[in-house]
């Protein structure tokens, strides 16, 4: 169930990079001892692979594929998110601590 997509550059954020997605898969182990046997299932995180530099910033597929494992924050979003949970009284805005 591999497939070949077009995905975003993490850097200039248009569209042109060919990206391979590895979906999640549902794995077994079995270890094995002289008197039984167990199997354990696990479940494989989700992956993609850069097969194309980037065509309209110039970027090589090393440098996006590092970008997207290391998981780019985007601050506009965290500030909605952090605007939202605030709304709902989740957290506080800010944090007051005394000094001694």
């Amino acid at each position: 169930m591999v497939e070949a997509i077009i995905g975003k550059c993490p850097f200039c954020n248009k569209e042109g990079i060919t990206l391979t997605y590895y979906p999640p898969i549902l794995k077994s182990k079995t270890s094995r001892t002289s008197s039984n046997s167990k199997t354990v299932f696990y479940k494989t995180k989700e992956k993609y692979e850069v097969s194309s530099d980037c065509p309209n910033c110039g970027k090589k597929a090393k440098e996006i594929q590092k970008a997207l494992n290391e998981c780019k924050k985007d601050p506009e979003k965290e500030k909605e998110i952090l605007k939202r949970l605030e709304d709902q009284g989740l957290i506080k805005g800010e944090i007051k601590t005394k000094i001694r």
